[in-house]
Parts: C-alpha cells; sequence; structure tokens
C-alpha cells in the first residue's frame, strides 16, 4: 500500500535537510577560515620579529651591512626552514648559470674537474671535440695554476667556477701531467656535454647505452645512439642509468616516448591529491627486450625512466635499490633575478603509484662494492647480470609477444607477466 507524503511533511524534509546542508558547509568554512586566521596571525608575528632582529642589529651591530649578503642569507634561511631537503636559493649569477648549464650553452674547456685534497683541479673526464682535448689535456691531469693565480686549497673551490666564461674568451692554464708542468693558452667555447654514449657487448648482438644525465640534448644524442645500435644489428638494448641524478624531466619523457606504447608516462600529484598527467607517449615504440641497470646513485628522472619502462613490462631491471627522490621541484624566478627551487609536487608512475622515499626496487638485486666506472665490462657484475637477462629475454621474445598486455588493462604490478624466469644472481 502507498503511502503519501502532505506537502507539510515534504516542506518540512527540504528545511531539515537544508538545514543539515548548512550545517556542515557552515563548519567547514569556520574551520577554513580559523586556520586561515590563525596562518595570517603567524605571519605577522614572524614579520614582526624579523622586523625587531633588523631593527636591532642595525641599531647596535658595530660592522658594516652588506645588504645583498643579507638579503641572500635572509633567503637560504627562509628556505631551510621550511622542511624541504631539496629547496633551494640561488642569486642571480648562479640561476642565470644554472640556464645555460640546462641548455648546453656554457662556454668552457670541455673537461669534468674536481677539487684534489691540495687545492689542485683533478681533470676526470676531457670531452671530446673540446678545447682541452685540442690541447691535450686528459684525465688525471692536474690543474695547479690559472692564469695568475696559484691554485691552493683556499681559492681552488672559485677558481673552478672561474674556468667557466663567456663565449671566445681566453684562459691559460698551467697542467701537470706526469710530474711534468706545461702551460697552455684555451678559447673557451660551449662544448655540447655527450650525455649518450652507446657500444655493442661483445659478439652477444645486445646494445649498451649509458645515460649520464637528462638535459637539452640527451633526446637527440638517444636517438642518434640507440638507431645507431639498431643498424648494427642490436637484438635487445641495455640502458645503464647507474649514477644518473637525473636532469630536466622532459629529457627523460621524450626519450620514453620511443620506446612505450600509448599511455601515460609520469604524472605529477599536488599536496591536495590533485593528479597532472605531465607526458604521455604516442603507439610508436621501440620493439625489443630491454633491461635498465640501476643502483643507489640513480634518482629524480632518472627513477622515472627505469620505473616506467618497469611499469610497462617493457624492461627488467637490474642492480640495486635507486635513490627514492620521487618529487617534483619547481625552479621560480623572482623579481630581481634570482630564484627559488621548491617541492611542489609528488611523481607518480604510469600505475598510480609513488617510489618517493623507497626507491625503484631492481627485478634481479645485484649488490657490488666496487664502483662500477671503476670496472671493465668482464668484471662488473650488474652489467654482466643485464647482459644475461637481456640475452634470455631475446630468446623468449615469441613467448613475451603472446603474454604481454597493456598497463591500463593490468590493475597492479603482478598482472604484468616477466619477460623471463627468475636467473641466479
Amino acid at each position: 500500500m502507498n503511502k503519501k507524503v502532505s506537502l507539510g511533511a515534504a516542506i518540512a524534509m527540504m528545511f531539515l535537510v537544508a538545514a543539515i546542508t548548512f550545517s556542515i558547509t557552515y563548519d567547514a568554512v569556520t574551520r577554513q577560515v580559523n586556520s586561515r586566521i590563525v596562518d595570517l596571525r603567524e605571519r605577522e608575528s614572524a614579520q614582526a620579529k624579523y622586523a625587531e632582529i633588523d631593527r636591532e642589529v642595525r641599531a647596535n651591530y658595530y660592522g658594516t651591512i652588506d645588504e645583498t649578503q643579507l638579503l641572500d642569507s635572509v633567503a637560504r634561511g627562509y628556505l631551510a626552514g621550511i622542511g624541504d631537503q631539496y629547496a633551494t636559493y640561488y642569486d642571480a649569477k648562479t640561476y642565470e648559470k644554472i640556464l645555460r648549464s640546462q641548455e648546453n650553452t656554457v662556454a668552457d674547456i670541455g673537461a669534468v674537474l674536481r677539487v684534489g685534497p691540495d687545492g689542485y683541479l683533478v681533470v676526470e673526464e676531457v670531452y671530446p671535440d673540446s678545447p682541452a682535448a685540442a690541447v691535450g689535456i686528459k684525465p688525471g691531469d692536474q690543474i695547479i695554476k690559472i692564469d695568475d693565480v696559484d691554485l691552493t686549497p683556499e681559492n681552488s673551490a672559485k677558481m673552478k667556477d672561474s674556468v667557466q666564461g663567456e663565449q671566445g674568451t681566453r684562459i691559460t692554464l698551467t697542467i701537470r701531467s706526469d710530474n711534468v708542468d706545461r702551460t697552455e693558452e684555451l678559447t673557451r667555447r660551449v662544448v655540447v656535454v655527450p650525455s649518450v654514449t652507446s657500444r655493442m657487448l661483445g659478439d652477444s648482438m645486445v646494445g649498451y647505452l649509458i645515460i649520464t644525465e637528462f638535459n637539452a640534448n640527451t633526446s637527440d644524442q638517444f636517438k642518434r645512439e640507440v638507431d645507431r645500435l639498431i643498424n648494427q644489428g642490436a637484438q635487445s638494448l641495455i640502458f645503464d642509468v647507474r649514477d644518473n641524478k637525473g636532469g630536466l624531466l622532459s629529457a627523460a619523457t621524450r626519450i620514453l616516448d620511443r620506446l612505450l606504447p600509448a599511455g601515460p608516462i609520469v604524472s605529477s600529484m599536488d599536496r591536495e591529491g590533485n593528479i597532472n598527467v605531465l607526458a604521455t607517449s604516442d603507439a610508436t615504440e621501440i620493439d625489443l627486450p630491454m633491461v635498465v641497470l640501476i643502483n643507489s646513485g640513480t634518482a629524480s628522472s632518472a627513477e622515472v625512466f627505469a620505473q616506467a619502462l618497469k611499469d610497462y613490462g617493457k624492461a627488467r631491471v637490474v642492480g640495486t635499490t635507486s635513490t627514492g627522490k620521487g618529487v617534483m621541484q619547481t625552479l621560480i624566478r623572482l623579481s630581481d633575478g634570482s630564484a627559488i627551487e621548491i617541492t611542489t609536487a609528488t611523481l607518480v608512475t604510469p600505475r598510480g603509484e609513488t617510489f618517493n622515499g623507497v626507491g625503484v626496487r631492481p627485478d634481479y638485486e645485484v649488490a657490488m662494492d666496487t664502483p662500477w666506472k671503476d670496472l671493465g665490462e668482464e668484471l662488473d657484475p650488474q652489467l654482466k647480470k643485464a647482459m644475461e637477462v637481456a640475452v634470455a629475454m631475446h630468446r623468449n621474445i615469441e613467448v613475451l609477444q603472446e603474454q604481454s598486455q597493456p598497463v591500463s588493462e593490468a590493475s597492479d604490478a603482478e598482472q604484468i607477466p616477466h619477460p623471463v624466469e627468475e636467473l641466479s644472481n
């Protein structure tokens, strides 16, 4: 039997629902307003404290205040106090250098230098077709004097920065090589830093690419090198991103677009939990078995590179767990030409997960005590394991094609089939 609801009861019910809705909304808005009031009071209190410190220092400090240095120090202190381990302040000169470095437009001699314990600059690497290579500077050499300045532990860091300069300017170096000193004059110019190198490994038909960083030129270098290996008959590929600290996320995603099927590559999640797809891949992909080498020094964009290939079932990962830097920083230019870099989002993998704080976990854990760069191809256990996996994947390629499924159809990591059976470490 149907019961009719009277008009009065219906109106009363509407008022009740409206009252409950208003109450909930009012409560939420009140909490939000109160929170903002507390936040505003805290900021006013902080600003009052800064102003008080400034008044007392200027009234009583014995020395002279360098206003630029003071402002830079305040900015650094502010970012140090917000709890963001990646937050950084850059003065205008440093920020300009960062931009030029990312675009590979820094003029220098084309060598990687580090400060030695005696203050001399030790040459770690010399780029091909560079001013340093042209005068015969080689790894292991020491730079003991720049122009008319002898290098010491006190001035070496500053003098190291002076090696970079304007395009076409000249620099005089005193170089100690095999205990013999000589002086060379070099002309600074922009040197394209090779971030991708490659070779075929032995007779295994495995193409091996080392990616040292992701910068503005990396994707073009990667395309050239991977195409060359494929033309040479590579049947599988190993991507080595060990000790790759990352760099430009856009450079990593451009490379991944060549390797992955259609779908998301990486997304970001802001503090409110909103997801934003940062990059997607089209349907064109390189259809070869792939292995990625990682270690504890693999970070940021390099982790995105490894995890995306793993998520799509395109590659197996060999090595040790990566750094776990799965957050995104934004570089914000300030009005005076300086800049701040702060964390603005968490990076999200194609499967909707994050590796921040936990790292990318390898499919094959291979630990090693000696730095891989100090070992040859035959003595590098992680590389040997990667070759073993790459060859096994190629042998099982037909099975792989039958078992493959897109990421969008898999609900969790276990649903993507392993390309090969577990092999002993």
